[in-house]
């Protein structure tokens, strides 16, 4: 087995997480700006990617100008565009959505030639809102009940968050969904799915051993790293816990845990001679 200093060495792209991994809620982690830094003078080229839907594209792209990374629109990733995919392979003939989204989803939905309507949908998407109401929870689960392709955005339990609180996310939503109609969602688009890291892979002309995929999730960033065959590395700013990875068979555990980008960075550094 190749060991984890040499395929630090052949790294060519670092794909990140992005809440709880180079931020967290509103707060730039501080080893985030060092770490981009180091990957652009050792010509390691990165990409973003989030599960989190409540942000079109372009805000995000506008959430992290503010926090000091610029970024092309090509290096991000948001599991609306994996959703988007999966509808034009497997539903090319859908058009007409009803979703319990963000405004900011929908908007890239509508880019994609989607139209978003409350009456005689073709399919029902379901991401993360924080400001739905219980009367649209309730017309998304009658849709649901009248069995239409229904998929969901990414399975993430809860959001992230450095507020006094807890966060339900799209995978709460869906199992609320779900003993209400009896239904799961007929496919999970986002993380731990691959097709978000074959896209950036194929678009920068990767093979699986140039890529990294840092995240700070087990049953999201780590499990898709696995199954796409990039090297899984968690980092320990956000969800899970070295103690939670230990738990996993050994084939599910991430292949390294950091503390922090920092760690990863020395790891780097000392793996390529710098």
């Amino acid at each position: 087995m190749t060991s984890i200093p040499s395929r630090l060495a052949r790294l060519r792209h670092i794909v990140f997480d992005m809440d709880g991994t180079i931020y967290l809620g509103n707060r730039l982690f501080k080893t985030t700006l060092p770490h981009l830094a180091l990957l652009r003078q050792l010509d390691i080229g990165y990409s973003f990617v989030t599960n989190n839907c409540s942000r079109s594209r372009a805000e995000y792209l506008a959430h992290l100008r503010e926090m000091g990374i610029e970024a092309p629109a090509e290096s991000m990733v948001v599991s609306t565009h994996a959703t988007i995919h999966y509808l034009q392979q497997h539903l090319p003939h859908v058009r007409r959505l009803f979703t319990l989204n963000s405004p900011g989803a929908d908007d890239d939905l509508r880019l994609a030639g989607f139209e978003i309507v409350d009456e005689a949908p073709q399919a029902v998407v379901v991401g993360w809102d924080r400001r739905f109401t219980y009367d649209r929870l309730c017309r998304t689960a009658w849709h649901i009940k009248q069995g239409l392709p229904y998929l969901a955005t990414h399975p993430d339990r809860i959001c992230p968050t450095n507020e006094a609180t807890v966060l339900p996310d799209c995978g709460a939503i869906c199992a609320l969904l779900e003993t209400a109609t009896g239904r799961r969602p007929d496919a999970v688009a986002g993380k731990p799915s691959p097709a978000m890291l074959q896209e950036v892979m194929h678009r920068h002309i990767l093979a699986a051993d140039e890529v990294a995929m840092i995240g700070d999730r087990l049953y999201t960033d780590v499990r898709m790293a696995r199954d796409a065959g990039v090297l899984a590395v968690l980092t320990l700013t956000g969800e899970a816990s070295a103690v939670e990875a230990a738990s996993l068979p050994a084939a599910e555990r991430p292949d390294l845990i950091v503390e922090d980008l920092d760690e990863l960075s020395a790891q780097l550094v000392a793996a390529r001679g710098n």
